[in-house]
């Protein structure tokens, strides 16, 4: 009887579910998208979070120059400048995230060369003109002016509730000129003249209220005293 009982006590433990394991958590992945921008003895970078934190939220990003180890940290932000570069020497840059497992692989290196001369680039890569303006900005103030040329092409199309646009630069003027900071001056903009505001081209589907305004790119170019950053082309679209 009690052998009969060992048995039935042993069938009811093994049939038991084994209860499911914890996911299993690993280090982060790569992050993406790295960029990194020349500053007078520095670097701007920035980057996308990887695509798998491995199961474990980040805790921060580190990263890490060539030619010495100079690096910055974040606990969490996409974005460190890192500072104690030699200007004129080009270093590779590269971007580890860190979760409770420690330091998951480097992204893919990107080059930068540090230099005094301040970086000019677009604010935003798109926008509504004349809500928002078509601005420029420099990474760091110069003691001397700096210029830029500009020159425009066809827009992009797109829709929205309220209108439709297609390209047509020939509705923006000036289509190509130079832009210029003075000494200490950080941010400017190119003021547009928009006529006519609506022309013809936008697709019928996406007509509404027989609106169809003109959208533009404005591309950078050939700087003067400066670098070229970023953003270097932004689609204005023309909005009443």
């Amino acid at each position: 009887m009690r052998a009969l009982a060992a048995v039935t006590i042993l069938i009811g433990v093994a049939a038991v579910p084994v209860a499911a394991s914890a996911s299993r958590i690993t280090k982060p992945g790569r992050p993406t998208g790295v960029t990194a921008v020349a500053l007078d003895e520095s670097a701007a970078v920035s980057w996308t979070a990887p695509g798998s934190d491995g199961g474990s939220p980040i805790t921060g990003y580190t990263v890490t120059a060539s030619h010495g180890g100079s690096n910055c940290t974040t606990t969490g932000a996409t974005t460190c400048t890192v500072t104690g570069l030699t200007n004129g020497l080009r270093y590779k840059v590269s971007v580890r995230a860190s979760n409770v497992k420690g330091e998951g692989a480097a992204s893919a290196r990107v080059k930068v060369t540090p230099t005094s001369l301040p970086a000019v680039s677009f604010v935003v890569d798109s926008s509504f003109y004349p809500a928002s303006a078509a601005e420029l900005t420099l990474t760091q103030p110069s003691s001397g002016s700096v210029q830029v040329n500009f020159a425009t092409s066809d827009g992009p199309e797109a829709a929205l509730a309220w209108g439709a646009w297609v390209g047509a630069a020939s509705s923006f003027s000036p289509s190509t000129e130079t832009v210029t900071f003075a000494p200490g001056q950080t941010v400017a903009s190119i003021p547009f003249t928009v006529d006519p505001t609506n022309v013809d081209g936008c697709s019928v589907y996406y007509v509404s209220m027989d609106i169809c305004y003109p959208s533009v790119t404005v591309t950078l170019d050939d700087p003067t005293n400066a670098l070229l950053g970023s953003t270097l082309v932004t689609n204005l679209f023309y909005e009443s």
